[in-house]
């Protein structure tokens, strides 16, 4: 009994954590933002649901809401919309918010008189400070757990390179450059980078696999099974090959593909880990934004999880292990930035794209005469409607997550 609370109470942490921290950064990318362009932030709230806690600090009205799956940063005039609705016979207007100043649309620090740049700026802030704390967390898993010690692999040597016609072939393993022991595969790619017409001695470990029949015997450890009827060991052989890499000094090439080779893990200095969680975070964010490129042009089909699927996978992960729930937070975080900028009508990137029509109009408008414009009104209301449609696949995405646990 004790053991299953324990698994629910991690849980529950575990799922507050990442979505409370993806909400929290998100939000305060449009708060300090808006602080700084000089928008009166009204409320700083993280959760849905009505207040439980509150607090007013200064301007600023700060609460925590019961349901942790997001937050929010009210900011003056952007209600004002809503407020413009005429109000059918016999409706009395609504309540205002008794927590909150009533702040006019026209006022000088409202949301709505600021300049594009500064709206266009608050609105994508949010998704921004996702993709910086992504990076944050790869650093601080490779600061506090250490990383993967590296050489180089070699995919392929491309026949009339210099790699090639010193005898470096597919499958090596360069181990060291001129007697340096390679614990970073970048290390020696900048080596080879800056030794353009330089005799350069490389280690290279090769492996000569050796057919063994299994007939009446057994695999052994590190062993490799082919087939039922044989398996092969290994013979590892170390070579010393001179190459001198050919180009110009800073793009000096050898002639191989590449990749790197894990052999080790170890506790790595802050610098490095610094270096490797930027490099990471980045290529994180590179690989999302080609895989929402090839969805949109139906490349590859979407695969979308849905709010059942994403606890499930941060239950799994927190069963893992911290640095495994913190790699799975970065992955999210990026994720929900990234989506969060998509063209999409409610989405942040939707909001973008009216401010980006609204300069077009007014540019438009100043040639021609014309007086082309979206209201706030009409604007809402196709904010309201891709705000419907959001739902509708949400709540089918989370149809299809509970029906494939059946």
């Amino acid at each position: 009994m004790l053991a299953l609370l324990y698994v629910v109470v991690k849980t529950a942490l575990s799922i507050c954590f990442v979505l409370i921290s993806i909400a929290l950064v998100h939000e305060l990318g449009h708060y300090l933002t808006a602080k700084l362009t000089g928008i009166w932030v009204l409320e700083f709230a993280i959760g849905f649901g009505n207040r439980l806690i509150k607090k007013q600090y200064g301007e600023t009205l700060y609460s925590f809401r019961p349901f942790p799956l997001g937050g929010f940063v009210r900011l003056a005039g952007m209600d004002n919309v809503e407020d413009e609705a005429p109000l059918k016979e016999g409706e009395a207007p609504p309540e205002p918010d008794p927590d909150l100043p009533v702040v006019p649309p026209d006022h000088p620090r409202s949301y709505l008189t600021r300049p594009r740049w500064a709206k266009m700026l608050v609105l994508a802030a949010g998704s921004i400070m996702n993709l910086v704390w992504a990076i944050v967390l790869f650093i601080t898993i490779y600061a506090i757990s250490g990383g993967p010690l590296t050489n180089i692999s070699v995919l392929d040597a491309m026949k009339g390179k210099p790699a090639y016609e010193a005898g470096i072939r597919a499958g090596d393993i360069i181990t060291a450059i001129n007697g340096q022991k390679l614990s970073d595969w970048s290390d020696g790619i900048k080596i080879i980078n800056n030794s353009a017409g330089v005799a350069l001695s490389l280690s290279i470990a090769r492996n000569h696999p050796i057919p063994k029949s299994a007939a009446g015997g057994a695999i052994l450890q590190d062993d490799l099974a082919v087939n039922n009827g044989s398996y092969q060991i290994h013979d590892q052989e170390i070579l010393e090959i001179k190459v001198i890499p050919e180009g110009t000094m800073g793009s000096a090439k050898i002639g191989i593909s590449l990749a790197p080779n894990n052999f080790d893990f170890q506790q790595l200095p802050f610098s490095k880990a610094v270096a490797k969680g930027v490099n990471d975070g980045l290529s994180i964010i590179a690989q999302t934004i080609g895989g929402l490129v090839k969805m949109v042009t139906r490349e590859t089909q979407a695969d979308v999880a849905g709010p059942v699927k994403i606890m499930k996978m941060i239950k799994d992960q927190s069963s893992k292990g911290i640095f495994d729930l913190l790699y799975l937070t970065a992955i999210l975080s990026v994720n929900i930035g990234l989506i969060n900028l998509l063209p999409l009508p409610v989405l942040d990137g939707g909001r973008i794209v009216f401010i980006i029509l609204e300069m077009i109009f007014t540019f438009i408008n100043m040639l021609t005469g014309l007086k082309l414009a979206i209201t706030p009104r009409v604007e809402e209301n196709i904010h309201f409607v891709g705000m419907l449609c959001l739902l509708t696949l949400l709540v089918f995405v989370t149809y299809k997550d509970i029906a494939s646990f059946f």
